[in-house]
């Protein structure tokens, strides 16, 4: 697992990789959703996985003294972006620049030049570009004509809730595997009721369709038990 920048450039073995784009704090149930869709991708276009998250949190950057809200560190993320099989972790640096720059650019100049992007899958809510004039049906137009196939996942159903991939932060703690691995004194899994309090590999498995080569996004399948023979 490798982890990213822009100013440090992409390596020539991860350029033509399908890319997970969005933030992923956290990393709910509508995010792993997103990222298995990108490594299935990648599988089958025989392609590298990169994942695609930004620091710091677009919020922080418009209202810095808001409270603190991070579910995860970078160092978690990256835990979980290899956990679930990706390849790489790139990370925005959400600054000024990036903040000005133009839809059409940041397809045209960061994803295509100098990510050098193949494939491009997001959640059906992404918004990006200079006040978030770019939009899912904006990425897949522009995408096409720079050579990236842009996709969108469509949200993730919990119950009788729909998880959107970029939806308000505590709206989703209690969907998160991240937020189960946060650095505290008490079970953060407890504190957001979630369904579990101990991340399990189980919490993370992609689906079972995923999973059906011997190993796959991490996971092996599981071998059929041999009983024992009784000893006489």
């Amino acid at each position: 697992m490798q982890r990213l920048t822009l100013a440090g450039g992409i390596p020539e073995a991860l350029r033509g990789a399908i890319v997970a784009l969005g933030n992923f704090d956290g990393f709910h149930l509508g995010h792993q959703a997103v990222v298995g869709r990108s490594i299935q991708r990648g599988f089958h276009e025989r392609r590298p996985v990169i994942v695609a998250t930004f620091d710091p949190h677009p919020v922080r950057f418009f209202k810095p003294d808001v409270a603190p809200f991070r579910l995860t560190t970078l160092d978690q993320r990256e835990a979980l972006f290899a956990h679930a099989g990706a390849d790489a972790m790139l990370v925005f640096e959400f600054d000024k620049t990036l903040c000005i720059t133009s839809a059409e650019d940041f397809v045209d100049d960061v994803l295509a030049q100098q990510i050098g992007a193949a494939g491009v899958v997001t959640g059906d809510d992404f918004t990006f570009g200079r006040a978030r004039k770019g939009n899912v049906q904006t990425l897949r137009t522009l995408g096409q004509a720079s050579g990236i196939v842009a996709e969108a996942v469509a949200p993730v159903a919990f119950g009788d809730l729909r998880i959107y991939h970029e939806g308000p932060t505590d709206q989703l703690k209690s969907m998160t595997a991240g937020s189960l691995l946060l650095k505290a004194g008490m079970s953060p899994g407890r504190a957001a009721s979630c369904p579990t309090a101990t991340p399990t590999r189980a919490a993370l498995r992609p689906p079972s369709c995923w999973r059906s080569t011997r190993q796959w996004c991490g996971w092996r399948r599981p071998r059929r038990a041999t009983p024992r023979r009784c000893r006489r």
